[in-house]
């Protein structure tokens, strides 16, 4: 049987084809998936990362910040604060802990330090 140049694809060549164009279709669509997920997670330890900062500058004011877990565009927290000594009298460190508040995840981290011997000169 001769083959005419003519002649176009045949069935199996074309069901194999689209299989072919099927896989790869679905490996495209799993990576989106997963890119999509890793920018959320971004987005996520961005916000975790301003209210860890906002906390922090509040403190350095020698304010009591509200670490109340609330909704933070879209995104409900519990913050964790650890506060040391260190070698240094006049110095605190501070680390405050980002957590999910539905699973406990954590979010972001962030380590700090604040000048406690300047509120100390300030006072008469």
């Amino acid at each position: 049987m001769t083959r005419d140049s003519q002649s176009g694809f045949t069935l199996i060549e074309t069901l194999v084809a689209l299989s072919v164009l099927a896989v790869s279709a679905v490996a495209f669509l799993s990576a989106v998936e997963a890119h999509v997920a890793r920018i959320g997670g971004l987005e996520d330890r961005a916000i975790a990362l301003w209210v860890l900062e906002n906390g922090l500058a509040e403190r350095r004011l020698n304010l009591q910040p509200d670490f109340q877990p609330a909704p933070i565009l879209g995104l409900e927290l519990r913050i964790e604060v650890e506060e040391t000594t260190t070698a240094d009298p006049d110095l605190v460190r501070l680390d405050l802990r980002a957590l999910r508040l539905a699973d406990g995840g954590a979010v972001a981290r962030l380590t700090g330090f604040i000048d406690v011997g300047a509120k100390q000169r300030a006072e008469p």
